[in-house]
């Protein structure tokens, strides 16, 4: 019998020691899978583009998985194990055989007394890659719905103002701790700049990692994206090590505005159902 992680044949003579290098051989491989698309990703427009595309239909996985789930099966929109599908009365289809991401294993202390985390590889399948019980799909919502959402329980007020330079939208006040809004800007370029100007208010002044995060946001929710045509010299320069921090930076700006937006979503929808009821 097949063991459905490993793949390894289940046998009086199990051989540990095998199984355990061929574990490693996946974990390394995995590894290297996500250095190699770390530097590809912020070296290159076009594999921006498509990470950030991946990172706002996977919402909040981790940036390692991401990358790795964008060499393994591009299009992927959710992934689970075998058994987890099977939870959830989908099956995997015949003949599919899944790809492998890192799964944490929890923390462990270094020499230096400092903290690290193990991880696993886990077979996963996309949804396309089985078949049964409906799961519940993400709905867009209307635009306006999208922008209340946005700016509702900020980290820091979003105001309405008719001083904002032309062609913006929405400008971050350091001075002021607001970001203010221009009055009759079109809905989807306010949504763009007001989730940039939030990244601004919350990681520093970097336009162009600010432009990514609030990519991820506005591709959540069916905003068009404004993709960038060049990446800056000072993210292309980065070594791997600062690339993933910067990813990871983004990914979290990413996913604090989308649990808020979400969040806001489903209270206003709550809101409603009574009085829908009522009608």
């Amino acid at each position: 019998m097949a063991n459905t992680e490993t793949g390894i044949q289940s046998t009086e003579e199990f051989d540990l020691e095998a199984w355990a290098e061929q574990k490693q051989a996946r974990r390394q491989a995995l590894y290297d899978t996500v250095e190699q698309m770390t530097d590809k990703t912020l070296s290159d427009p076009a594999a921006l583009s498509a990470y950030l595309e991946a990172q706002a239909r996977l919402g909040k996985t981790k940036v390692s998985n991401t990358l790795i789930i964008l060499a393994s099966k591009p299009e992927a929109t959710q992934v689970m194990s075998f058994d987890d599908w099977h939870k959830r009365g989908r099956s995997v289809k015949k003949g599919e055989s899944g790809f492998d991401i890192l799964e944490s294993k929890g923390e462990y202390e270094r020499d230096d007394g400092t903290m690290g985390r193990n991880f696993d590889p886990k077979r996963v399948f996309d949804i396309s890659q089985t078949y049964g019980r409906k799961v519940w799909e993400r709905r867009t919502p209307p635009i306006k719905s999208a922008l209340k959402a946005l700016t509702t329980n900020t980290a820091v007020p979003v105001r309405l103002s008719d001083n904002v330079p032309q062609g913006i939208a929405a400008e971050y006040s350091q001075m002021d701790l607001v970001v203010y809004v221009a009055r009759n800007a079109p809905d989807h370029d306010k949504f763009f700049a007001i989730a940039r100007e939030l990244a601004r208010a919350e990681q520093g002044d970097n336009t162009f990692l600010c432009d990514c995060a609030a990519n991820i946001v506005c591709l959540r929710y069916g905003v068009p994206a404004k993709h960038c045509e060049r990446l800056p010299e000072e993210v292309t320069s980065m070594d791997t090590r600062e690339k993933r921090g910067a990813l990871d930076m983004v990914r979290d700006t990413a996913v604090s505005a989308m649990e808020r937006v979400d969040r806001n979503l489903a209270l206003e929808r709550q809101k409603d159902e009574p009085e829908r009821e009522r009608a």
